[in-house]
């Protein structure tokens, strides 16, 4: 009877305390999982094991709560049935015997439901890009594919595969056709080129590289940024080559990317452009004369000017003087881009930058003549414009320039030069 009495008060207490075996489970699975999604980080994979425990034990307790009450009714409902005893000659459940039973089972069944919804969203994720592994496409000529991601928002297909740079146009042609073949029916399909294996390298997704490149989106604030900006540089070290697609951008882009480090650490990039056919050379010629490069120098800076100047004015409840701000730069930048130009960076100056500063004189004037109808389309445009073609960091402004100066007497359209833009970002 001891013994009997004993398993019997065991199995109540299991009955009652079942749910704290999650938060255990829970605290188990997190340093796992961080370890898996940052490998080779044990910072990064620290913090993210630590937010997992803190967010599974503020999930732990509202669940908890619930999953004690629906098991205490369950059992409740059974402990407050009679002794079974026989209908007629036949025996058998009573009715009311049979109903508890059923809501016993309904409670017990939602405890379990409650159990796998929190062990399956009870932490916060990791990986703030919402990626997940997939199957990846077969090796083919040129490459091996090593890990593969998708994201639902935005809809995303990302690749980390194995290969050699291509030594000319028609191998970084054959590569990029190769990749192209492997792009998925998503908004934007990326596939990215590595000369190593290593797990710790091509286990790293474009989009989980863009969140340690960019600390202040990451959920761990500046914790561990040293580690983190490593790990990107060492990853963009043994990048060879990347594809990227997307139909529904806006421009749209459909282009291999041969990444090219310069001497002083700029990165430059030659671009097959299957959009537009084109090669795209964004490196600095070996000519490059001081007077070229300071032009370029003075370039960047003066658009980073109207730009900053267009960001403060386009703010919602901007003072007046942010528009009096930009009324005063635009001319003198205008004058400043005019003067002083090397001769071979004039069709540069009367290509692009003319067309930059026309569109941003059309904002200019909107914004001066604001309140009517016309003013308002004119804004909307010209801005759209500014957005797609010509908001951009200095050094996609160098970039530009060095183009002009590889194909001496081309001109390009803005939706041609928008393609170094997704190289750059």
């Amino acid at each position: 009877m001891t013994r009997t009495a004993t398993r019997n008060s065991l199995g109540r207490w299991l009955w009652v305390l079942w749910p704290l075996a999650l938060l255990a489970v829970a605290w188990l699975i997190a340093p796992f999982k961080a370890n898996a999604e940052f490998p080779g980080l044990p910072c990064t994979a620290g913090a993210a094991s630590l937010l997992e425990r803190f967010s599974y034990l503020l999930f732990f307790l509202p669940t908890a709560v619930i999953l004690l009450v629906l098991t205490a009714l369950a059992r409740r409902g059974r402990q407050d049935l009679p002794p079974p005893q026989g209908e007629g000659q036949g025996g058998g459940a009573s009715p009311r015997r049979r109903v508890v039973r059923l809501w016993s089972l309904a409670f017990a069944g939602l405890a379990v439901a409650a159990a796998a919804l929190y062990l399956a969203f009870g932490a916060l994720s990791a990986q703030p890009s919402g990626e997940r592994a997939v199957a990846c496409p077969p090796a083919t000529a040129g490459f091996t594919p090593l890990h593969c991601w998708k994201r639902s928002s935005p809809d995303v297909f990302e690749m980390n595969a194995f290969g050699r740079r291509p030594l000319d146009q028609a191998s970084a042609e054959a590569l990029g056709r190769a990749l192209a073949a492997t792009k998925q029916d998503v908004f934007l399909n990326e596939a990215f080129v590595l000369d190593s294996r290593d797990e710790a390298l091509a286990a790293y997704s474009n989009g989980r590289l863009f969140v340690l490149q960019r600390p202040e989106l990451s959920v761990f604030g500046s914790q561990c940024l040293a580690e983190r900006q490593a790990q990107a540089r060492l990853i963009n070290a043994h990048r060879v080559a990347f594809y990227r697609y997307s139909a529904q951008q806006s421009p749209p882009v459909d282009a291999l990317f041969l990444p090219n480090a310069s001497a002083n650490g700029e990165q430059q990039y030659e671009v097959l452009d299957f959009l537009h056919d084109l090669v795209l050379p964004y490196v600095a010629p070996a000519t490059l004369q001081p007077t070229e490069s300071a032009y370029l120098d003075r370039v960047a800076a003066d658009l980073k000017v109207l730009n900053d100047d267009l960001d403060r004015e386009q703010v919602r409840g901007a003072p007046p003087s942010a528009l009096q701000t930009m009324r005063s730069d635009f001319p003198r930048i205008a004058q400043d881009l005019a003067t002083n130009v090397p001769a071979r960076l004039i069709a540069y100056r009367d290509s692009r930058l003319k067309r930059f500063l026309e569109n941003y004189d059309l904002i200019l004037a909107a914004e001066e003549n604001a309140g009517t109808q016309t003013a308002s389309q004119i804004h909307s445009s010209a801005y759209q414009q500014h957005r797609e073609f010509y908001f951009q960091e200095p050094r996609v402004t160098r970039l530009i320039g060095y183009l002009y100066l590889q194909e001496p007497g081309q001109t390009f359209s803005d939706d041609q030069l928008s393609t170094v833009n997704w190289a750059v970002f």
